[in-house]
């Protein structure tokens, strides 16, 4: 990665800012604590990748520069925002289906938090509360809820079991 005219501290704060729109006020600060080391983009200058002992937590997605978590990174979500966190809960076929790397449907929903929004972040848990894996919606919480059929998240990473 590459070097940046902003200093450490001030990136920092961007990403934090971000998480805070993103997942909502405080989020940021209880996210990306002051040992997370934000790499830039050689090619943009921007915020790319940020990093906490070494592992990648979250990366920021480009073009619309929100945060894509790493699983680590989506344990810290839940783990700093608890049921507040962007999630939901499958029963077993979709965990199954999820676990053999597809994206749950509709009908495999057990619960889904208030607020999702279309191409946001959400963790995937199964009905213990463990994670198992991060994607992004598909649709809005309240059409998860109403739609019968289809796909609402697109699974990006699975938690190995």
């Amino acid at each position: 990665m590459g070097a940046s005219r902003l200093s450490g501290s001030l990136l920092l704060r961007i990403v934090r800012d971000i998480a805070d729109y993103q997942f909502g006020r405080g989020a940021g600060e209880k996210l990306f604590p002051s040992e997370c080391v934000v790499e830039v983009s050689k090619r943009t200058g921007r915020p790319r990748y940020i990093r906490l002992d070494g592992d990648i937590i979250a990366t920021i997605r480009y073009p619309d520069n929100m945060i894509a978590l790493s699983l680590r990174g989506a344990e810290r979500l839940r783990e700093t925002l608890g049921d507040r966190a962007p999630r939901i809960v499958l029963r077993e076929s979709g965990m199954e289906r999820v676990l053999r790397g597809m994206s749950p449907l509709a009908a495999d929903i057990q619960y889904c938090s208030d607020g999702i929004r279309p191409g946001e972040e959400v963790l995937v848990e199964s009905s213990d509360g463990k994670l198992i894996a991060i994607g992004r919606a598909i649709t809005s919480s309240r059409i998860m809820r109403e739609l019968k059929t289809g796909a609402v998240i697109k699974i990006r990473k699975v938690k190995k079991h």
